[in-house]
């Protein structure tokens, strides 16, 4: 009788123990899915662009402007017109794909930037008197940190007209698929309006977005951040 009851204890510490451990294990493979699915939201927000001081500027020569008339501004009127225009753009973004981009990002005045991407529109115009003149534009990228402009896209947009414009692909095999290649170093883009008569006008869309399908979008990347800016002047 003794000797049952001894091995009836034996069971019951055994089948304590066993429960002990499973619940521990539960707990640990809870601790670790649960860690699995933070580590895989941090790697799937892969990579954060901030323009850095919180805008984006766009500018022309105040001298150029006096004397030749050449304006901004960001009404399709052309109020308020101005030498310099600061887009506020205090926000970061993650990595999307182009096709995640609206439809109408070119239709919407001023800043209109998505969840996950910038978008910035404006007028350049002549609002001179007697002059004809040829202008030429830049778009610079300074201040670029963790290589963020590996997998950084820019699309331009010139009265409706899209171009695409990205960093050559790291691995040497040339442009990115579907992009015009940066113009240098620090240079994103470059073009020239030659004949701009008085009253004449282009209108300018900007559009920044990290492109997730770019092979160098990549963790490295993750808190990179790069300043954006614009400038127009005459051609001589």
């Amino acid at each position: 009788m003794k000797g049952n009851e001894e091995k009836n204890r034996q069971r019951i510490r055994v089948t304590a123990e066993e429960l002990n451990k499973y619940a521990f294990r539960k707990r640990l493979f809870s601790a670790l899915a649960i860690a699995g699915a933070i580590l895989l939201a941090l790697v799937y927000a892969v990579s954060a662009v901030y323009m850095e001081t919180g805008s984006f500027t766009v500018n022309v020569n105040k001298y150029e402007m006096v004397k030749h008339g050449l304006s901004l501004s960001e009404y399709s009127d052309l109020s308020k017109p101005s030498s310099v225009l600061n887009a506020k753009i205090d926000q970061s973004i993650t990595n999307i794909a182009e096709e995640d981009l609206p439809d109408n990002v070119d239709n919407i005045d001023g800043v209109h930037n998505g969840k996950n991407h910038i978008a910035y529109t404006f007028y350049l115009f002549n609002a001179g008197e007697t002059d004809e003149i040829n202008y030429e534009w830049q778009i610079k990228m300074s201040n670029v940190f963790n290589g963020i402009d590996e997998a950084i896209r820019l699309r331009l947009y010139i009265d409706g007209v899209p171009t695409t414009y990205a960093k050559t692909a790291s691995d040497g095999s040339g442009p990115e698929p579907g992009t015009v290649p940066f113009y240098s170093t620090d240079i994103m883009a470059k073009g020239r309006r030659d004949n701009f008569a008085v009253g004449s006008v282009t209108k300018f869309t900007l559009v920044l977005w990290l492109e997730g399908p770019d092979p160098d979008c990549v963790d490295w990347i993750i808190g990179g951040r790069m300043r954006v800016e614009m400038s127009m002047s005459l051609v001589y």
